[in-house]
């Protein structure tokens, strides 16, 4: 029966989310990282440092057996205190390489592999683990969505991606492209970040979260049908060196919320357009291009209404 009790109440990582180092090291029972696994501007891994300090410093005052609620550990202490072919690179715990072992105590600024995924990871988007479709159009999950249908991905090292989801690309059709920001520009969650542009014609496109622009995808330049083609994957726009993340975040949809989210949109371009569209059999959007399959609609006013420009 005691089996069963604690077996019941045990916290299980939800799906898209990852353990805190403090959590993977063992130092705490439970907690997930909320701030990307960049340490350095994580107010949780602060408090707990201090918290260590200060119970490290209380017991060379007074050297007594700690209580078992007391913490006199990092989570860098319990790490190193594990054999080296056990010692997980941060890389292999948010998963992004699949076996990854560190030799350099931690220390991630002094790392050459962490310098060369930095650069790799800037240049390259991540897989798409797992799609869905809602309302016939295709959703990445474990991203953040913006009403403005942007999307946004937590990346290692606190930079976050930003792209246009496929709701998004299919009303901006064929032949449309977008001018990217400038590296250095500073962002703001729902304010103009950058243009897309259509047969002379051109909406903004807001930003998902705050920050600055510390990189953008150049391959759009010469093939900006990446962005149509491959929106979730080769297709992202820039990334943002965010400054107010875990607030940004509690203003995007996530999960089922996303889903919810782009069912209405859905819903609600049917109700615009349902004469002039092509309806799939289970009635969601069979559209590539809506632009090109709708008559008598204004293409500026309905995408400006949909990406809330």
């Amino acid at each position: 029966m005691g089996n069963k009790e604690k077996k019941s109440s045990m916290k299980i990582v939800p799906p898209g989310k990852k353990k805190c180092v403090w959590m993977e090291a063992g130092v705490v029972s439970y907690k997930l990282c909320d701030n990307n696994y960049d340490c350095s501007t994580c107010l949780y891994d602060q408090a707990m440092q201090a918290k260590v300090a200060q119970h490290k410093e209380n017991l060379v005052i007074a050297p007594v057996e700690a209580p078992s609620d007391k913490f006199t550990e990092t989570w860098v202490d319990k790490m190193m205190q594990l054999p080296a072919s056990k010692r997980k690179c941060r890389y292999m715990i948010t998963g992004e390489v699949q076996r990854k072992i560190c030799p350099n105590a931690y220390e991630c600024g002094a790392c050459a592999f962490d310098q060369m995924m930095q650069d790799r990871l800037q240049a390259e988007s991540l897989p798409v683990q797992n799609r869905s479709h809602v309302q016939g159009f295709e959703v990445a999950e474990d991203f953040y969505y913006h009403e403005g249908h942007a999307w946004a991905r937590p990346e290692y090292g606190g930079r976050v991606r930003v792209g246009l989801d496929d709701f998004a690309r299919r009303l901006m059709g064929k032949k449309a492209h977008v001018e990217l920001p400038a590296i250095g520009q500073e962002t703001k969650q729902g304010e103009a970040a950058f243009r897309i542009r259509k047969n002379g014609e051109m909406v903004m496109g807001l930003s998902p979260l705050d920050g600055v622009v510390a990189h953008v995808n150049d391959r759009l330049v010469e093939h900006p049908e990446l962005v149509l083609e491959f929106p979730y994957e080769k297709g992202w726009l820039f990334i943002v060196e965010p400054s107010k993340l875990r607030k940004n975040l509690k203003g995007l949809y996530f999960g089922e919320e996303a889903h919810q989210f782009l069912s209405q949109e859905g819903e609600k371009l049917l109700a615009m357009a349902h004469a002039d569209m092509k309806i799939a059999a289970d009635g969601g959007l069979s559209v590539e291009d809506i632009f090109a399959d709708m008559e008598n609609q204004n293409w500026t006013e309905l995408v400006r209404a949909f990406l809330r420009s």
